[in-house]
């Protein structure tokens, strides 16, 4: 959030722009990140701020995905959660919370009822 964002935020706002310029009407942003480990957690809020920076009359959606302790392998996620969270309630206009495990447990029966392939099918 610190290092690679304003590193890339040149960049990060010409893609910005570019994509809202494809629209006839932009209404709102929606964005789908994990808040685990780093990218999520840092660059993601970083360019939700920069949504705010840019674009202030379009609303901010965050899907954030938060870790699970039984499948987090990651040791500062718990840390990187906190710090974006300030950023979410910041930043977001609406903080749409997804639980890791519970999104695992989603897959595990929807695998379950096709059979359990696991495949391309």
């Amino acid at each position: 959030h610190l290092d690679y964002g304003p590193r890339y935020r040149d960049r990060l706002s010409e893609q910005l722009h570019a994509e809202v310029e494809k629209c006839d009407s932009p209404q709102s942003f929606f964005l789908l990140h994990s808040l685990g480990g780093g990218t999520g957690s840092g660059m993601g809020t970083y360019i939700l701020g920069l949504m705010r920076d840019e674009f202030p009359d379009l609303y901010r959606f965050s899907t954030a995905v938060f870790p699970s302790s039984d499948l987090d392998d990651v040791h500062v996620s718990p840390y990187n959660s906190i710090l974006a969270l300030s950023e979410l309630a910041e930043n977001a206009d609406c903080v749409l919370p997804v639980d890791n495990q519970a999104l695992t447990h989603i897959v595990e029966r929807i695998d379950a009822v096709r059979g359990g392939g696991g495949g391309d099918g």
